[in-house]
Parts: C-alpha cells; sequence; structure tokens
C-alpha cells in the first residue's frame, strides 16, 4: 500500500501521544473507524484508516476485530450451556460491567475446551481461595481461555470470540504486514491490563508493545478504534 506523509494529515490527526518504554520514546495515535462487522475484509478495513502510516510503523489491531473479520467466532447457538456451565456462571461475580464468564454458554465454551478435570479444579480453588480473599483462581487454573473469552452480550449476543491461537494470530499478523507492507500485531487489551497475541517479523517486540499499550489506548468497547498506529518517536 501507499503512505501518506504530508505534514498536512499529521498535523489533522492531533491526537498522538507519547510514551517512554525500554528507554526510547514511542508515539500512539488510536485509529477511529466505523462499525466493523463479519462482512468486512479486515486487510481492507485497515487500508482504509491507515492514511498516516509510514514505513517503520507498527499497527496493533485488536483481537476481537481480528476474530470476528477473519471468521473465527463461535455461534452462541452451537454452545447449549450444561448443568455444570449453568452452576458455575452463577458463580461468576464480574469486577466491571462486563458479564464475564457468568453468561452460560460461555462458561460451557470453557468447559467443552478445557475439560471437566481442569475446570472443577479451577472451581474447587476458587472456592478455597476467595473467603480468604484472594481472587482469579479460577482463572489461573482454569488457563487462558476462561480468561480470555468473549461475546454474548449486544452488540454480538449472537457469537463468541474465544482468543486466537498463538500460531493462527501469527499467520494473521504475517499476512498483514504482506498486504499492508508495516509491522502488524494482535493484541487482547483492557483496562486491567492484557496481552499481545503474536507479532509480525517487522513489528515491535512483543515486550515493547505491552509496555507501550499498557494503559490501552484503544479504549473499551463502544469506543470504536480497533487499531492503534505505534511509532518510534
Amino acid at each position: 500500500m501507499s503512505f501518506s506523509t504530508q505534514p498536512e494529515a499529521d498535523k489533522r490527526a492531533q491526537v498522538w501521544t507519547k510514551v517512554h518504554a525500554s528507554g526510547a520514546e514511542y508515539l500512539r495515535l488510536p485509529l477511529h473507524t466505523r462499525w466493523l462487522d463479519e462482512t468486512d475484509d479486515l486487510a481492507l478495513a485497515m487500508k482504509e484508516h491507515l492514511q498516516l502510516a509510514q514505513p517503520g510503523d507498527t499497527v496493533a489491531v485488536s483481537e476481537k476485530v481480528a476474530i470476528l473479520l477473519t471468521g473465527h467466532t463461535v455461534d452462541i447457538d452451537t454452545v447449549q450451556p450444561g448443568r455444570l456451565a449453568r452452576f458455575l456462571a452463577r458463580q461468576v461475580h464480574p469486577r466491571t460491567d462486563s458479564k464475564g464468564l457468568r453468561v452460560p454458554e460461555k462458561m460451557e465454551y470453557v468447559v467443552r475446551t478445557v475439560g471437566y478435570t481442569r475446570i472443577l479444579a479451577a472451581s474447587f480453588g476458587s472456592a478455597v481461595t476467595r473467603p480468604l480473599g484472594m481472587h482469579g483462581t479460577f482463572y489461573r487454573i482454569a488457563g487462558p481461555v476462561a480468561r480470555d473469552v468473549d461475546g454474548g452480550r449486544p452488540p454480538y449476543e449472537h457469537v463468541l470470540f474465544p482468543p486466537l491461537d498463538t500460531k493462527v494470530a501469527g499467520h494473521i499478523c504475517a499476512d498483514l504486514e504482506q498486504a499492508l507492507d508495516i509491522g502488524v500485531s494482535i493484541v487482547d487489551l483492557n483496562d486491567y491490563g492484557g496481552s499481545i497475541r503474536a507479532v509480525s517479523p517487522r513489528s515491535l517486540s512483543a515486550k515493547t508493545l505491552a509496555t507501550v499499550l499498557g494503559d490501552n489506548p484503544l479504549g473499551q468497547r463502544l469506543t470504536s478504534t480497533p487499531f492503534v498506529l505505534v511509532r518510534p518517536a
């Protein structure tokens, strides 16, 4: 793709922020988009909003949008919750307005993915440690699928967003790098932290991006900023 490096284009943005990481400075620009859905192509949607990109930049993509636009969602109607999932879902107490695993279909997906033995161990561990003021034991034992699965609520109440396998995410990043001619990463961020799922060969390292994007400049789900440019200052 071709990149716009016009000074007036950079002046129009006026929303770059600067952070320090690993002894260097980096600029960040969240990219506001229209509301994207399953009919959009990920590479085309990114090209549409990367007029300010320059060689040497890295663009970070929200994992949820990557999952949605590459066909990796799961139809919620195919995950009918059983008695165990319904029981466990009632025990979940989300710390934000997110329902998390309180959605029975999401809990059922986790049960099927990680297995009954691990789920029962996670549930027992949580029951033992919660009265002691220790939180998050269930997710630490159940693993990243339990922590990262999303969906099941408006506007995506009809699908689940299981976290991408790291190899799959890596292939997506590499393909997007070829299409966009800049580094690409897929990130799963929220206001409590997150992770860097994968990076392409020309992307900034996962360690650097974790620091640069640690305060979640993408914002939460209704900000319509699924991409963020990161540029060494």
